[in-house]
């Protein structure tokens, strides 16, 4: 998953920010001075500072309905603060693209202290971001629709900021009601007409997104299935955080696998939640994954990100994140609710997993959204990733043992299913299968991170869902240690 953190950004002309304010005249200690500032020609952008975490549709979106009839679709935007309520309210609309500046009317002031004039860019953009970015950030988690928004550069001011000053504690206070927005369209589209192509595109593919199975277990396989052998895992694609990276042109990070899931989802009624997690503050890092809500009424996680093993090259896949509960899901998965000043509300994940191969049936019906064609969509684009880095998602899950027979080879064009056979165990860090852990398996390794040649099983050690250095790395340090114990053995 991209980077969605960032420094404080500088608040444009923050020394003229209150430009506007009538000189105070001497006022007796004690008394209290009022004024107000036109801020009407001033704005900001979320860029540096919020990031992009990142719509109600109803071509989208079906309502989630189970047997008994109830209604169960779940939004993070219904449990907001009334300000961020109100935001959202209209955030939601630009599931149908624009760029036109809209104003939102707060039902709650707003109103900070500072003992500076003008406030510090901290106390600003903290009264700012707090009245708007948590519904920001649910409007794109709830609705993967809004895929052409760029967060980081949609610009957020306020129309007017009124003050009073206090004599006596040389306090000022700053109020404002109402929050004017710019919304801006991604780096990844040249124009608007472009963002309207890729909108047609989304819902061609959607269409065509053939769902497999009968129970809901199934259902979600294969949507989990279908997009790991579509897309990739890379940091450089082109729409990397939304859903057209899982779903149109592969090339995505972990919120990019979460908004197609929740998008297809969204489409056959499953409820499903976007949530965000593993939140390293020093790094600037997070991750990304889903909770959906089985017919038991209790929600599970999927998380589609650890499960696609292709890495730079090859199809793996697996189900170790597949319907899991907290039990065990959360020992390397750690929810976040609260981060800077947005604040989420997701449901109770359920104690134990949930045992979907129990639900498998031996016969398949296909459910698709539309009657039209029983392929997944072509891709516009392939985005390879030509460097190396650090990922920000690493799995600190580990192994003694490794299966393989827990993932399944398949072409990126058919939505094939998984297939299970019996499996046959190997230690960990014996990458190339030959039954024992040696300086073969450091070559091996690094044959497959330098290209020089192709490995038939994954090098993947660390779980991050890419063989880079970092792995030739681990497999290294693994040998020093098995070294250090026999020496430690004959002695």
């Amino acid at each position: 998953m991209k980077k969605i953190f960032h420094k404080a950004l500088s608040l444009l002309a923050s020394l003229s920010l209150l430009a506007g304010i009538v000189p105070v005249p001497a006022i007796a200690e004690g008394q209290i001075s009022v004024g107000t500032v036109d801020m009407t020609g001033e704005a900001v952008t979320l860029e540096e500072y919020f990031g992009s975490a990142g719509n109600i549709s109803e071509f989208y979106r079906q309502p989630a309905i189970f047997a008994d009839g109830s209604y169960n679709e779940y939004n993070l935007g219904d449990y907001l603060d009334a300000n961020n309520k109100a935001v959202y309210a209209e955030f939601v609309k630009l599931v149908n693209p624009s760029t036109e500046q809209f104003t939102v009317q707060l039902p709650e002031s707003v109103s900070f202290q500072s003992k500076s004039q003008p406030p510090s860019n901290d106390e600003f953009f903290n009264a700012v971001f707090g009245a708007c970015a948590s519904a920001m950030d649910a409007a794109s988690y709830d609705n993967p629709e809004i895929f052409w928004l760029d967060q980081n550069n949609t610009e957020v001011g306020t129309e007017n900021l009124s003050y009073t000053f206090n004599w006596r504690t040389k306090t000022y206070t700053y109020t404002f009601n109402k929050l004017k927005f710019t919304p801006a369209y991604g780096s990844g589209f040249s124009s608007m007409d472009e963002v309207m192509e890729f909108k047609e595109k989304l819902e061609t593919a959607a269409d065509n997104f053939v769902i497999t199975g009968e129970t809901t277990a199934e259902k979600l396989k294969c949507i989990h299935d279908t997009i790991a052998k579509f897309t990739t895992y890379d940091m450089s694609g082109r729409f990397t955080g939304n859903c057209l990276s899982a779903l149109v042109t592969p090339g995505a990070v972990c919120e990019g696998y979460a908004k197609g899931f929740k998008l297809m989802c969204d489409r056959i009624g499953i409820p499903c939640v976007c949530v965000f997690g593993n939140y390293d503050l020093e790094n600037s890092t997070a991750h990304m994954w889903n909770y959906v809500q089985m017919e038991d009424g209790l929600w599970y996680a999927v998380d589609v990100t650890w499960d696609d093993l292709d890495g730079r090259n090859g199809l793996e896949l697996r189900d170790t994140y597949f319907l899991k509960g907290a039990d065990e899901f959360n020992t390397d998965h750690t929810p976040c609710s609260e981060y800077i000043v947005i604040k989420l509300t997701y449901p109770e994940l359920a104690s134990q997993n949930y045992n979907w191969k129990a639900d498998t049936t031996t016969t398949s019906t296909t459910v698709t959204t539309t009657s039209t064609t029983a392929t997944t969509t072509s891709t516009t684009t392939t985005i390879k990733s030509t460097s190396v880095s650090t990922s920000s998602e690493t799995s600190s899950a580990k192994t003694t043992k490794r299966s393989s027979a827990t993932t399944t080879t398949t072409s990126k064009s058919t939505p094939a299913s998984t297939t299970t056979t019996a499996p046959e165990e190997f230690e960990y860090g014996d990458l190339n299968h030959d039954g024992k852990v040696t300086i073969a398996d450091l070559v091996y390794c690094a044959s497959d991170v330098l290209a020089i040649e192709k490995a038939k099983y994954s090098c993947d050690l660390n779980d991050d869902g890419r063989v880079d250095v970092y792995d030739v790395v681990i497999m290294r340090q693994l040998l020093y240690s098995k070294m250090l114990a026999a020496v430690k053995g004959r002695n």
